[in-house]
């Protein structure tokens, strides 16, 4: 029985006195104490949080206050609306754990890094978040070929705040972009974006990405198609290559209007 009024949040003392006056009928709180050997105040206590529990009920008989145990069904009763109520949380809670669990691997997905030299980035702010580390270098000139970083931050309603604080930093963007209205217009607010574009054949230009080096850092992003991811490659060697690449088609693109 003491597993049972454990379940019910009962003490093993109103366990006792439940049972007690199942024996003995309804009964005084001071007899009660006298018979269980307990003080009559830990008596008081223990009834009155039975009678809270729907366990006890009290009732007065010459002016004298009488306990009497209810019918053993009521037991059958809480526990079943315990276990409903026990059921309702842990629906709760499996819910809330698929959320939790969702978040994780939305977390894990948008950035993940290996080893520090590689980062993938998935997802609009992920992306974002890739292009803002940018102003955080110490380097002064940015290369870039493609217009996947301008989407992404349109996109996001960054373009403008992450120009201004470039500009403050005093950053340069050397920029490669294909001969469109688009990367003509790109071009036309080189002077107020501290960058220098030059225009190429769009056949020759990527299409829905962009490569962007500054110092050891290799950026590649794409914000088109519904899709938006990136990478991040931190290595000397390999960002020197692409650099010694870049300034093979800087010579060879020229400068347009």
């Amino acid at each position: 029985m003491n597993e049972i009024f454990e379940r019910l949040n009962c003490s093993v003392t109103q366990g006792k006195i439940y049972q007690m006056l199942l024996e003995i009928g309804p009964s005084i709180a001071s007899m009660l104490a006298k018979r269980a050997r307990i003080k009559r105040v830990t008596v008081y206590g223990a009834l009155e949080g039975m009678v809270q529990k729907g366990l006890v009920e009290s009732f007065k008989k010459n002016n004298v206050g009488y306990y009497q145990a209810c019918d053993p069904e009521v037991i059958k009763n809480l526990l079943e609306l315990q276990l409903e109520e026990e059921k309702r949380f842990a629906e709760r809670a499996w819910k809330k754990i698929e959320e939790l669990k969702q978040q994780r691997e939305k977390s894990t997905r948008e950035i993940i890094d290996v080893k520090g030299v590689i980062s993938y980035y998935e997802g609009k702010e992920a992306v974002k978040s890739l292009i803002d580390e940018n102003l955080n270098m110490p380097e002064k000139v940015q290369y870039c070929i493609g217009l996947s970083g301008y989407h992404a931050l349109l996109v996001a309603g960054e373009w403008e705040s992450y120009i201004k604080n470039r500009v403050k930093k005093g950053m340069k963007v050397l920029s490669i972009q294909a001969d469109t209205r688009e990367g003509r217009a790109y071009q036309k607010r080189d002077k107020d974006s501290l960058r220098e574009t030059r225009l190429i054949e769009p056949s020759r230009c990527p299409e829905f990405g962009e490569l962007n080096l500054i110092g050891d850092r290799i950026i590649l992003y794409t914000s088109e198609e519904n899709e938006t991811l990136g990478v991040k490659i931190v290595h000397q060697k390999i960002a020197k290559i692409l650099k010694k690449l870049f300034e093979l088609a800087w010579d060879h693109s020229g400068e347009k209007s």
